[in-house]
């Protein structure tokens, strides 16, 4: 069992956001979270990756509660890419890509063939000396994907990666090409968990998909033709009956 939350409920300043959800991903699956905004997707995300405690009820992650892990623990384990942060420091794509080693006492062989194989993964080999600040907003947000896969790189059949809006602001080639990476990574071991508006991409990649309503309940879990129904979407993101947008739910 990887990661195991019973009845977790998130609350800001009192007010309920997330909750209550229940469920149980093994190792070496792929969670997309589907919802609409406000309805809890980050939230969600940040208390999987250990950055946000629970209000109320029990996350675990391979049978020890996540507050047991020390923050060094946790960092070689899980690897998080919030949604876009752009930065004002002049890092290399080099030097920024290598933060996700921070966390690991890697020799420098070691570590320069994991940068070697990541940004080779993320096509980025050619921008290893230029300045993120120069980069385009896709081009970045590769760069930022690189470094949390850097991080789980050489540990992922017992690590996570947790990531909110993966798919922003690359073009459809770069969807298409993270999209078949992260599904070589979980058949290999990877755990990977998603929030994502680009649900329609992503059935034939999920393995479950988790629906949540405005109010942060879960909807449904289960496989992507039981989840991504028009029934469910229409509630999700509350939907006029006679919304085209149903129609194109059919796959």
């Amino acid at each position: 069992m990887s990661l195991r939350l019973e009845d977790i409920i998130a609350k800001h300043q009192g007010v309920r956001v997330l909750g209550p959800i229940c469920m149980n991903l093994e190792q070496g699956t792929w969670l997309s979270i589907v919802g609409a905004n406000g309805a809890g997707k980050s939230t969600l995300l940040r208390i999987l990756a250990g950055a946000e405690a629970v209000s109320d009820g029990t996350y675990q992650f391979q049978g020890r509660r996540i507050s047991e892990l020390r923050n060094a623990e946790r960092a070689k384990l899980f690897a998080y890419l919030a949604q876009a942060a752009p930065t004002q420091f002049p890092f290399t794509v080099r030097e920024y890509v290598l933060l996700g080693a921070l966390p690991h006492q890697w020799s420098s062989e070691t570590r320069r063939r994991a940068l070697c194989d990541v940004t080779k993964s993320m096509s980025l080999e050619g921008l290893l000396e230029r300045s993120v600040v120069q980069l385009s907003g896709g081009e970045f947000q590769r760069v930022r994907l690189a470094r949390s896969l850097l991080q789980i790189w050489l540990n992922r059949e017992a690590s996570v990666l947790i990531l909110d809006e993966p798919l922003t602001s690359l073009d459809w080639k770069h969807q298409e090409h993270l999209l078949v990476l992260l599904g070589q990574l979980v058949y290999q071991g990877l755990t990977v968990v998603d929030a994502t508006h680009q649900f329609l991409l992503m059935p034939s990649h999920d393995d479950q998909v988790l629906v949540l309503s405005p109010r942060g309940e879960a909807l449904a879990i289960g496989k992507p033709s039981l989840t991504i129904t028009p029934e469910l979407i229409q509630n999700a993101f509350e939907l006029d009956e006679r919304s085209t947008f149903r129609a194109r739910l059919r796959f």
